[in-house]
């Protein structure tokens, strides 16, 4: 059961990351529905961010996530409605907005399914209605 901290995500509004590092700032600003640069303002950061970065930002804007990461297993085979994802790509780890199952992916556009030359390993539940 998700706490009272939902947010209801109508639509997401795909926001590109403005350099090549700032794919958790625009999946946070995706989902706060502000620009890249309020979320790189909040994060004091316009550099790679960890989950817990990304956790924060969350926190700031006041919406509601798991209380951390959970790994893709034959335990958990399957994405939640919403979720920021880990994509490990072969020269770098992508952060990619999850969101009906659609990919709002900051670097690569709105895709139907996450690239096949990245896998997804983890994931932190986003809580919305």
């Amino acid at each position: 059961v998700a706490p009272a901290t939902c947010i209801s995500i109508s639509e997401v509004r795909l926001v590109r990351q403005n350099t090549p590092r700032t794919c958790g700032q625009a999946c946070v600003a995706m989902l706060a529905g502000v620009f890249i640069e309020d979320a790189i303002k909040a994060m004091r950061t316009s550099g790679p961010t960890s989950i817990g970065q990304i956790m924060e930002a969350l926190d700031y804007y006041k919406i509601g996530h798991a209380e951390k990461n959970i790994r893709l297993s034959k335990k958990n085979p399957s994405l939640p409605r919403t979720a920021i994802l880990t994509v490990h790509m072969p020269e770098y780890t992508h952060w990619v907005l999850y969101h009906k199952q659609k990919f709002s992916d900051p670097e690569f556009g709105l895709l139907d399914e996450c690239r096949s030359d990245g896998k997804v390993t983890s994931f932190l539940e986003i809580y919305s209605e």
